[in-house]
């Protein structure tokens, strides 16, 4: 007699796993959780498989050595602000550097400060009163005189620039060949230069001549180089007075940074 093989239908199953469910269900708390811990100790490794693909989620601790990749992204952040701080401080302190070599008077302060804003022969400077500065003080571009503190506010201010017609500043003219210096005034010409007003013929003046701005109490302590005469030819409306006009020694579009010359008035300037 052949034998006939008992098959579990579907239903069966389902109502198997249903009783059994319905059995752990009616378990008391510690009993299941004992089942809980022990299908984790038993199959756990199959179930952090694949867990490495999570690891930017894992909470920090699991490791003495591990940070979240948020905590990992925010050091990172801070690391390059630091860096790019520090490249323009160490900028900073070389272009102070250069600067002092060439101001001898150590009471001569110098601050540095960004054009933030550029108009007609006009800078905007990111540095005002509670930096020491004032109207009527110089200011270098690059080592060279380029214009004056003209309005000062707590945090910023305005430098007319030497190119401006309103700008006026005493001169010194030197004379390399007779060992001397020619004093005078220069004002901006609105362009892209200056002129020399009212020198004498009689002052043998040639194109080449350097030009520096002219040491003032409280504002200079020693002169400054501007620029060089571009043109020196007789005066058209006054045959006895030389027509000179000034070169900056920069091109002043081009400069980005400058330092204001501050006197400490202690020093008795």
């Amino acid at each position: 007699m052949a034998r006939v093989r008992f098959k579990p239908s579907k239903l069966t199953l389902f109502i198997g796993l249903f009783l059994f469910g319905c059995v752990l269900l009616l378990l008391p708390q510690n009993v299941t959780s004992k089942l809980n811990f022990a299908f984790i100790d038993i199959f756990g490794f199959f179930l952090n498989m694949g867990s490495s693909a999570a690891y930017d989620h894992q909470p920090p601790g699991t490791s003495p050595d591990f940070v979240s990749r948020h905590e990992y992204n925010r050091l990172q952040t801070a690391y390059n602000n630091l860096l790019i701080e520090l490249d323009e401080k160490e900028r900073q302190i070389n272009q102070l550097s250069k600067v002092r070599l060439t101001e001898p008077d150590p009471s001569t302060g110098l601050v540095l400060a960004k054009i933030v804003n550029r108009k007609d022969n006009q800078f905007i400077i990111n540095r005002g009163s509670t930096d020491g500065l004032k109207k009527g003080q110089y200011v270098l571009g690059d080592n060279a005189v380029i214009g004056l503190v003209e309005q000062v506010s707590a945090d910023i201010s305005s430098v007319r620039l030497i190119t401006s017609s309103t700008c006026r500043i005493p001169i010194k003219i030197s004379a390399p060949q007779i060992n001397t210096y020619f004093n005078g005034t220069m004002q901006g010409d609105d362009k892209n230069g200056a002129i020399i007003v009212n020198i004498p013929q009689k002052y043998k003046i040639k194109t080449g001549f350097n030009v520096y701005a002219a040491e003032k109490t409280g504002l200079l302590q020693s002169p400054r180089i501007i620029g060089q005469i571009s043109r020196c030819a007789a005066g058209e409306a006054n045959p006895v007075i030389w027509d000179i006009a000034v070169k900056p020694v920069y091109n002043l579009s081009s400069i980005t940074d400058v330092a204001v010359i501050v006197i400490n008035p202690a020093a008795g300037g």
